[in-house]
């Protein structure tokens, strides 16, 4: 059984025999949703994308009765797939795509774990956008991601939670560009991470323990290659998906990186101690949606430090109550 594609088909068919302007997608967008607040969010971020990088973008609404199907401006195109079964969903965009254009998935929904659709569709996708703190705040969302990239490491995918955290991760690494401070990341004792929301706090620490090699050794805290135990806290203040406050401390030094007000323009470095600092500013650039699905797109499978920095992640969760 398919989906009924044939009025689709015919209007995108007859949309191009009268368009005058040469078809400049280069590449299909399949959207899944199944909460309807979500799918206007979603409707959002994917029409700035699309007008960024002309696509034929295919939205899968799974709040919607399979009887509903329209083409919009452009290649945009709704089906609703409430009923629907992973081999549905797949000949559907198969059908629907592009000819050898790249098809990316954004899948804005809960359950990835234990859901055959998303499993279906993500096999056949070049790159798998997923938003693990868009629907909660808390962990759950980014265990199931955990989950699966452990099931299935060919699938190539990206997480807007780990994207967003590129300021945070150049501002870290700025603490110890100089010769005389470089030995201060193996003194590091305790890691403070003040946040709105849990998935980027756990990537951050994800990143810093394989960056580092450091292990779990207890729900609170690693231990680096030599034993020293590192402590390690999360503080959930502020708005959800940003972070507000970053504190690396060694024994003689603390490290600190905090967003400069409720604006949240620039990230303010300070260093005090052994080695204190004048404080500086960094620019906090490219967090929108859209900038974010490019780089999950053009990274793909070759994201390496993301990978490891999950799987860190998930190292820590297990120590964790879930």
């Amino acid at each position: 059984m398919s989906l009924d594609l044939h009025s689709v088909l015919g209007e995108l068919t007859e949309r191009r025999r009268n368009r005058r302007d040469v078809n400049v997608a280069t590449m299909t967008v399949v959207v899944f949703f199944d909460d309807a607040a979500v799918g206007e969010w979603a409707r959002d971020r994917t029409k700035a994308l699309s007008a960024k990088h002309p696509s034929r973008v295919i939205v899968l609404d799974a709040t919607a009765a399979d009887d509903l199907r329209a083409v919009g401006t452009g290649d945009w195109i709704e089906l609703g797939v409430k009923e629907s079964s992973p081999e549905m969903l797949r000949s559907a965009v198969a059908t629907l795509s592009l000819p050898e254009a790249p098809v990316v998935l954004i899948w804005v929904a809960q359950g990835i774990g234990d859901d055959p659709r998303f499993a279906t569709l993500s096999a056949h996708m070049r790159t798998v956008v997923y938003n693990s703190s868009v629907l909660a705040d808390d962990d759950v969302a980014l265990r199931e991601l955990i989950t699966f990239v452990k099931g299935h490491p060919n699938v190539a995918i990206g997480d807007l939670a780990y994207l967003r955290l590129a300021p945070w991760q150049e501002s870290v690494a700025l603490f110890f560009d100089g010769k005389d401070v470089i030995r201060e990341l193996f003194d590091l004792r305790r890691v403070e991470i003040t946040c709105g929301s849990d998935s980027e706090a756990y990537y951050l620490l994800g990143w810093l323990a394989s960056r580092l090699e450091w292990t779990p050794c207890s729900p609170e805290a690693f231990c680096n290659r030599f034993g020293v135990q590192i402590d390690f806290s999360i503080v959930r203040e502020g708005r959800a998906r940003r972070i507000r406050r970053v504190v690396l401390a060694s024994s003689k030094t603390q490290f600190t990186a905090e967003i400069d007000g409720e604006g949240a323009e620039a990230i303010v470095l300070t260093v005090e101690g052994e080695h204190p600092h004048p404080s500086r500013c960094r620019p906090i650039n490219n967090i929108d949606i859209a900038a974010l699905v490019e780089r999950a797109i053009l990274t793909g499978h070759s994201d390496r430090v993301f990978v490891e920095s999950l799987l860190s992640a998930g190292d820590v969760l297990a120590r964790r109550k879930g």
